[in-house]
């Protein structure tokens, strides 16, 4: 996982050295040759924002004590590569370090419900987003892969007080068939609108849903069901973000 998550990092600042070298090469030549640039350049800039994640599926309470899962906020933030490849369509690729927040239910010792959060790191990937552009707003959809990096939620001990428990990232070390624990990675698809303020500020607005089952090798403390290997729960979220392009242009939005 660290391998693969290092060579992605790799890439992508790959991406971002070239955009750099695009802006400075965009400099130094005659305005013809800027003009031909203009639907074929590359561009970088950074990203944060809110988010509002919470999972979906029909096994939820086979982990938690009911179904009933919660939106919860987190913050999100990165960078992202941007080509352009006509006046109207463009590739975006990013890197974002993504903080998800679900609120959820379980039952203490003597079977009495009590409000928790999941809370998980994820680092995000988004390959290439597919942009359409409409005057100073932005069309995109396109898939995502998400490496889990930290997990904890808050339990209860056999003395009801409550604790960050760990272990629903996993473990090696330890025997991970006897609990749930989070898949290391997610994959799904991602659509949203950027909308272009002056200044080379932009916002946006992003649906998340994930196709990945999220927990592996559940065990349900909360109704004392049987272990199950697969549950069929899954990431979904909204995400606002701000962003700001560094290399932005005023010719390429024209």
């Amino acid at each position: 996982m660290k391998k693969i998550l290092f060579i992605l990092i790799i890439l992508l600042g790959k991406q971002v050295s070239y955009a750099q070298n695009t802006v400075e090469h965009d400099n130094s030549s005659s305005e013809m040759d800027i003009q031909d640039l203009n639907t074929n350049r590359i561009s970088w800039g950074v990203k944060a924002g809110l988010n509002y994640y919470n999972f979906y599926g029909k096994e939820r309470n086979f982990i938690f004590a009911n179904s009933d899962t919660k939106f919860k906020p987190g913050f999100f933030a990165g960078i992202f590569v941007n080509t352009q490849i006509s006046k109207n369509i463009s590739l975006t690729h990013e890197l974002i370090f993504n903080q998800r927040r679900v609120g959820i239910t379980y039952k203490d010792a003597v079977e009495n419900a009590y409000s928790s959060v999941i809370n998980s790191s994820y680092i995000d990937i988004i390959p290439a987003n597919i942009n359409y552009r409409l005057s100073n707003v932005k069309f995109y959809a396109g898939p995502y892969v998400s490496v889990l990096v930290a997990a904890n939620t808050k339990r209860k001990d056999e003395n009801g007080n409550l604790f960050r428990d760990k272990s629903i990232f996993g473990d090696s070390a330890n025997d991970e068939s006897k609990t749930y624990y989070l898949q290391k990675f997610d994959f799904g698809f991602n659509v949203g609108v950027d909308y272009q303020l002056k200044d080379r500020w932009s916002v946006g607005l992003r649906y998340s849903h994930g196709f990945t089952d999220l927990f592996q090798n559940a065990n349900s403390s909360a109704n004392g069901n049987a272990k199950k290997d697969k549950i069929k729960i899954y990431n979904r979220g909204l995400m606002l973000s701000l962003a700001y392009d560094l290399t932005s242009h005023n010719s390429s939005n024209e």
